[in-house]
């Protein structure tokens, strides 16, 4: 009837993935709105042709991440494989726009490949508790 302190440690990385969900999406909602909201971005050509569509990718992406986290918590079977998705998703959006900000997009890429590493690594252990 003792705890086993893997296990624990398992579920816990889990748990922390799914609240680093929710930052990540919350920082992806917040960066989009700014780009929406202020244009005058000095921007590559080239690469970053229209700006506005970036600012809704990460819209997009951040409200995914926080909807993700509320089903990573729910122990939806499959939100940790979405999961890992959505945050490989958000990682190639900050890699692809770390010329705005690269401090920014460097903290954001780290939070991303956390989530991954938590739920890759650790992730697995619901689904086997759930069967014994």
């Amino acid at each position: 009837m003792g705890t086993n302190a893997g296990t624990e440690r398992n579920q816990s990385w889990v748990d922390f993935a799914g609240v680093m969900l929710a930052i990540a999406g919350f920082f992806q909602i917040i960066y989009g709105a700014v780009i929406l909201n202020d244009s005058q971005i000095p921007v590559n050509k080239l690469l970053y042709w229209n700006l506005e569509s970036w600012g809704w990718a990460y819209l997009i992406v951040g409200v995914v991440l926080l909807a993700t986290s509320w089903f990573v918590f729910q122990n939806n079977p499959y939100a940790e494989v979405f999961a890992v998705l959505a945050a490989a998703a958000s990682l190639f959006i900050q890699a692809s726009t770390i010329e705005f900000s690269p401090i920014w997009s460097l903290i954001v890429i780290i939070i991303d490949v956390l989530i991954i590493y938590g739920l890759v690594v650790h992730g697995d252990i619901r689904s086997i508790n759930e069967r014994t």
